[in-house]
């Protein structure tokens, strides 16, 4: 088989491969739809390995003769399937639609005796083919006509409309196979033109199948092909249709272009494949094929389901090097082929101010004004501003006109609101993609969506800035906040000294403990000091001695009643903490149940110590607090029931240092009855480290 006969089969190939992937691309559902897709990816197949056959005469013959049988056997059970409704009443239809699904599998057979035991030893393409297989192919071409009469002849008048073009498209199949064989069978041998021609002849009923297709719904495949399988498969049939043009133009030069044939051949096809390379690495060529294919093929523009999942991915893309504000114009410039973009947003000063530029080149003071019309027609009609439409009847805009700022770069095209809540946060100008296109209803849609989708996105991305800068006024305030806390405490010592120093500053005991006390307000305000300096605290760690942290925190805490009792149980233990602020916690617990605590109450401090736990407990018999106070308030920063006498943060304080620890608190208490906080913390006990140094004092001896 010649050239000719490649290009005819590799046509052929084309046009059924394209109509198979066009039915699982357009339809979703239905049996009809499944047999007619697998009967044009077969005949693809088929026809492609003919293509083949000129390249490689040593094949055998029998792969392309089952193939072929293979092929005329699924399009005679489409058919079997498309009589099932009229097989009930007619006995003739019956006896067909049997025969219809047993004669396929006796030719195979048949033709697989002859090749294998009666002829062993595969003979090749170049051989021919005989024998039984153009019997075979005889009798199908017939049985095909004789089922599509069937067909035609009982459907109903009004059926008739939706499958004439089928019949017509399976006529040219079934009528050129009986041709082809019937000619063979009386002259004996195949006609090599006929059997050349055969590919681009049957490539004829492609549109007819296809016009079919479409008027019958019930043929709706369950497969879904995105558009990016579209797509590849549009352009490699349309590559390898322009090859076939190509090699057809060199064969004519070649054959006719007398003794520059040969030259002239060379260069149209290497010319030719340059072309195609031209064309396919082409962005502009490839978006004109992507709406080519969104116009004639599919029943939506646009896949959402893949455009939702781009949008998601994109957005939490951030290795783009992008600012958020960016990578929202950017996304919605790639959705609909818009090379440029910016971003406005509504600034406290009331004006929208461009805050992403993406490729456009905005000015930074190219800001619109809260009360201009644009921003006044967004905001009342929450339309996408088509410009080109503007441009041209301005008064389906209520006579807009646009600011210079957004006109006077490059080629705006569409404004896309930004809206939040049903408010106007601010607006996305893109400019004309390359290829030109209207915008229609579905774009209308899509970027009405997309606009409020950017929106919640860049509202997330400022709050999530706000709030990161609200943490860091927050953890300046709280350090504030404990600055005065502890300069209270102190306060109140110094003023306990001043107040008690007229009547008793002749007695040296009084001296010897206000020096006392005066040395230990100096030495906390030196270490609040060296806590302020340092701008990262992690924490002077140190092993401190249980017993005698709690000995000390009671001691300071004995000043004021009802004065604490301490009660220790289990073996001696350690913390690894800084000894100034565990200590703290403590006396933090105790003053707060002093101050909750009448005179004549009771506050007790139990230290319960194991293996490797410290379980605190600081229990009064005080005033108490509601359970909705202990939920929702006692642990919050400034809240307190202590009026003016307290900050409200020592519960706060207390919690974050534990829990930096590594433990945790509890609380219980019954308003008029008393309450009970419990600090659980890790700890070792003194035996563990028999023999390493110790300190004396807070820290104790160990």
């Amino acid at each position: 088989m010649s050239l000719i006969g490649t290009v005819s089969y590799g046509i052929c190939a084309l046009a059924f491969l394209f109509l198979a992937v066009l039915m699982a691309t357009s339809w979703r559902g239905g049996i009809h739809g499944i047999l007619l897709a697998t009967a044009c990816a077969a005949t693809a197949v088929w026809a492609g390995l003919l293509a083949w056959v000129p390249m490689d005469l040593d094949l055998p013959v029998l792969g392309v003769e089952l193939l072929e049988l293979l092929r005329t056997g699924l399009w005679l059970l489409f058919l079997v399937w498309l009589l099932a409704p009229l097989r009930a009443n007619n006995g003739l239809i019956r006896s067909l639609s049997a025969l219809a699904l047993v004669a396929p599998v006796a030719a195979i057979v048949l033709v697989l005796v002859q090749r294998v035991w009666l002829q062993p030893g595969l003979s090749p393409v170049a051989e021919g083919l005989h024998g039984l297989f153009i019997i075979s192919g005889l009798g199908l071409g017939l049985l095909g006509l004789v089922l599509l009469e069937q067909l035609y002849r009982n459907m109903p008048a009004e059926r008739r409309w939706a499958m004439k073009f089928l019949c017509m498209g399976m006529a040219v199949l079934f009528g050129f196979d009986l041709y082809l064989y019937s000619d063979a069978l009386l002259f004996r041998q195949l006609d090599n033109m006929v059997w050349q021609a055969r590919g681009a002849v049957q490539a004829l009923a492609v549109p007819l199948i296809a016009i079919a297709a479409t008027r019958n719904r019930s043929w709706e495949l369950p497969v879904f092909v995105s558009r990016h399988v579209a797509f590849h498969t549009a352009a490699i049939v349309a590559a390898g249709g322009y090859l076939i043009l190509i090699s057809l133009g060199g064969y004519y030069i070649r054959d006719f272009g007398g003794s520059w044939g040969e030259f002239a051949q060379i260069v149209l096809i290497a010319g030719g494949s340059v072309m195609l390379v031209v064309f396919l690495a082409s962005g502009d060529m490839r978006a004109r094929l992507r709406v080519f294919l969104s116009k004639h093929f599919f029943s939506n523009k646009y896949d959402y389901r893949e455009e939702w999942l781009r949008l998601t991915h994109s957005l939490a893309d951030e290795s783009d090097g992008l600012s958020p504000y960016q990578r929202a114009v950017r996304v919605a410039a790639n959705i609909v082929g818009s090379p440029q973009g910016a971003v406005w947003l509504l600034r406290e000063e009331g004006m929208f101010v461009p805050v992403g530029d993406w490729r456009l080149g905005v000015p930074a003071d190219a800001s619109v004004q809260s009360d201009a019309p644009l921003v006044r027609f967004l905001s009342q009609r929450k339309w996408i501003i088509d410009i080109d439409e503007l441009e041209e009847d301005s008064e389906r805009y209520g006579g807009l006109t646009l600011p210079e700022s957004l006109t006077g770069r490059g080629r705006p095209w569409v404004i896309i609101p930004l809206l939040h809540q049903e408010v106007l946060t601010g607006f996305i100008l893109l400019t004309r993609p390359d290829v030109a296109t209207d915008i229609n209803w579905e774009d209308r849609d899509l970027l009405k969506t997309l606009g409020r989708q950017l929106a919640g996105y860049l509202s997330l991305h400022e709050n999530a800035q706000a709030l990161s800068q609200a943490r860091q006024f927050e953890a300046f305030n709280q350090l504030t906040a404990f600055l005065m806390h502890d300069l209270k405490n102190l306060i109140a010592q110094q003023s306990l000294v001043v107040k008690n120093a007229e009547k008793h500053k002749h007695n040296p005991e009084f001296i010897d403990d206000a020096m006392s006390t005066i040395g230990n307000s100096v030495a906390r305000m030196e270490r609040l000091l060296e806590h302020l300096q340092r701008s990262q605290r992690k924490g002077i760690v140190e092993r401190v001695g249980v017993r005698h942290m709690l000995e000390d925190a009671v001691r300071r805490c004995s000043d004021r009643s009802p004065r604490p009792t301490l009660a220790v149980r289990g073996p001696d233990a350690f913390l690894e903490a800084d000894p100034e602020e565990i200590t703290m916690v403590v006396v933090h617990l105790v003053r707060n149940a002093q101050d909750a605590t009448p005179d004549g109450g009771r506050i007790s401090l139990e230290a319960d110590v194991d293996a490797d736990e410290l379980r605190l407990t600081v229990r009064d018999s005080g005033e108490g607090m509601t359970p909705e106070f202990v939920r929702d308030e006692l642990f919050k920063p400034f809240r307190t029931t202590k009026s003016s006498k307290g900050m409200g943060i020592g519960a706060h304080q207390v919690r974050e240092f534990v829990r930096r620890m590594g433990g945790r608190v509890s609380v219980s208490s019954v308003p008029g009855e008393g309450t009970s906080f419990v600090v659980s913390l890790p700890c070792k006990a003194e035996d563990t480290m028999a023999g390493a140094p110790g300190k004396e004092g807070v820290l104790g001896r160990t």
